[in-house]
């Protein structure tokens, strides 16, 4: 009950805090915005500096020369810009006849002309939504009349708030690329909860990569937005400069942010040209350009992706275009870069990651019994099989089949999974595990190979039906030219299976006993093995994966060894193999006798 009511104080304490945060970013973005273009722009600007400065410049000198090249080159920029919005300004009413034409045109073809039945229905839905005023009765809007400082303030208040943002913007930048180790070392501090060693490794690694990641990013974009602004020219639109300043903010947008920067300069192509195949040339410019990009030099430049989720940087820019705007819109990606790699590197922050990488939420054992406990076998075999095409079907038993078995005996023995969801779990691993034999490539017998000289080997289910496939595993494991297995199940008596072991004879027993419990009658069953067979090598399979505390060879009497994992299983039959085979050389073995365990 306790538990319930923290759960629920904790959720209550996020969500509240959560909102608090969004409307303090709403509030304050005055603020805000200008540290969040800082902590940008320290980022893509670090490696510069640092290169400045291994060039045996101090570090104040080095900021102040990298920072004054990017004023430099930015204000040159920003005034070419400027002049190209205020000659497009100046220049579209002078083109209005033309834009006029074009949309007619554009109407005609898309509507038919004024008297096709689709054109009348336009226009009638159009009259129903905005009647036309009565005859004689139209309706005069008064213009209240503004003083002269209320239009004075009209445009000085936001000049000022966006030259006062930029001014402390500049600032913020020089001090954080200045006072970058003195940063980082509060950060440490902040995040390190006393391990130093391992957060200071935590904060290099993701500065470094977001400052890479981000300045590539950068250059990519301007890069584009140069190609853009040459092809505009050769093409013959005007105003290219500004078309490729906006192609290139723009492309800070996920997934659709090119698109939408594509979506001005094909209009003004579209309006003030005569024909469609300047338009046409724009829209392929902008595409086989985006196109080479994201297949060419992203990857190659980008090395191994970010790990962003696509849905989360969707929703990540439609936050910030929220909250902040235009500028929010372009900081997205940075900013969703940014939480990730903290999310990556930083423990308390992990569920970052999980919000927005694009790993797997489920690791594939997980994901595996998750569909399998949901009786959806299909996806559950898609997964296993998955996981086999790439790493191979032992991997998958051992990393995917086994754990799943595991979990499912640990659900079912705490009570949160019913009986027959239990069953049908393990019925349909069996049934994956059917799958996975087929993409087994087995070694080709050659016609000298004997196969009565095989060493036989009995895999014993300890209780249940779970560890009757785990022991199914074990013997689909096994090379079937080096091993004659009897899979005996878990419905047998302790008298009946030292019957099977004397009448099979086989050189070793594996108790296959997965956790969680079940020990005890793992003892049993080794404990009359040993007594009655005493020449037969017993090992345990105790299949926890590393997972279940360890249990110590004295923990099950009278066996020979307990195995936590697949592969150790395999390991030792190996060399119980080689033992074998090493003795047959020397001495000519009697036919189905029983290899003493001292052999």
């Amino acid at each position: 009950m306790s538990t319930d009511w923290q759960r629920s104080l904790v959720t209550l304490t996020a969500t509240a805090v959560t909102v608090v945060i969004v409307v303090a970013l709403v509030w304050a973005k005055a603020i805000f915005i200008p540290i969040a273009l800082s902590i940008f722009m320290a980022f893509v600007l670090s490696p510069l500096v640092a290169w400045v400065q291994h060039r045996g410049l101090g570090r104040s000198l080095s900021v102040i020369t990298v920072v004054g090249a990017v004023i430099f080159v930015c204000g040159g920029i920003g005034a070419l810009i400027t002049q190209q919005v205020v000659s497009l300004l100046n220049d579209l009413p002078d083109r209005a006849e033309v834009i006029k034409q074009k949309v007619l045109a554009a109407k005609t073809w898309f509507g038919g002309d004024g008297g096709s039945r689709f054109g009348e229905l336009v226009d009638d839905i159009s009259r129903v939504i905005s009647p036309p005023p009565p005859p004689g009765r139209e309706v005069v809007i008064a213009q209240p009349n503004q003083t002269l400082s209320a239009q004075l303030s009209a445009y000085i208040t936001p000049a000022a708030e966006f030259f006062g943002q930029a001014a402390f913007t500049f600032i913020l930048t020089v001090y954080m690329l200045i006072r970058r180790e003195d940063l980082r070392n509060r950060m440490i501090r902040l995040l390190g909860d006393g391990k130093v060693t391992t957060t200071t490794k935590a904060v290099d690694e993701a500065t470094r990569r977001i400052s890479r990641y981000l300045l590539v990013q950068f250059l990519i974009n301007a890069t584009f937005g140069l190609i853009i602004t040459v092809g505009l020219m050769l093409i013959g639109v005007d105003y290219a400069l500004l078309w490729g300043f906006i192609g290139a903010a723009m492309r800070y947008v996920p997934y659709i942010g090119t698109w939408v920067g594509l979506i001005l300069p094909v209009l003004f192509s579209f309006a003030t040209t005569t024909g469609w195949s300047e338009p046409l040339a724009v829209f392929a410019l902008f595409g086989i350009l985006e196109a080479i990009c994201n297949n060419i030099f992203e990857p190659w430049l980008f090395g191994a992706s970010m790990g962003l989720s696509e849905v989360a940087q969707l929703v990540a820019a439609a936050f910030w275009a929220l909250l902040w705007g235009p500028i929010g819109l372009i900081l997205s990606g940075p900013l969703t870069t940014c939480f990730l790699v903290v999310g990556r590197h930083v423990r308390r922050f992990s569920f970052l990651e999980v919000i927005l990488g694009d790993r797997p939420a489920l690791t594939p054992k997980v994901a595996f019994y998750q569909r399998l406990a949901a009786r959806d076998q299909d996806e559950a075999a898609t997964i296993a099989l998955a996981v086999a095409k790439e790493s191979g079907p032992d991997v998958t038993l051992e990393t995917v089949v086994v754990p799943a078995l595991c979990l499912a005996r640990r659900d079912f023995d705490e009570g949160d999974l019913d009986a027959g969801t239990f069953q049908y779990a393990v019925h349909a691993a069996r049934e994956v595990l059917a799958e996975l034999d087929e993409l087994r490539v087995m070694r080709i017998r050659s016609p000298e190979e004997k196969l009565d000289d095989r060493v036989r080997v009995m895999v014993v289910a300890a209780r249940d039906e779970a560890e009757h496939v785990a022991a199914e595993v074990l013997a689909s494991a096994l090379d079937p030219t080096r091993w004659e297995v009897r899979v005996v199940g878990h419905e047998m008596l302790a008298s009946e299976l030292v019957a099977s072991v004397e009448e099979f004879r086989p050189a070793v027993v594996v108790v296959v006993a997965l956790p969680p419990g079940g020990l005890s009658h793992c003892r049993y069953l080794v404990g009359r093995l040993r007594t009655k067979c005493p020449g037969v090598r017993l090992t345990v399979a105790r299949w926890d994966g590393g997972e279940d505390g360890g249990i110590p060879i004295e923990g099950v009497k009278g066996a020979d060894g307990v195995d936590r994992t697949l592969s150790e299983t395999r390991k030792r039959l190996t060399e119980i193999h080689a033992v074998l085979v090493a003795e047959e050389d020397t001495r000519e073995k009697p036919k189905d006798k029983l290899i003493p365990a001292g052999a």
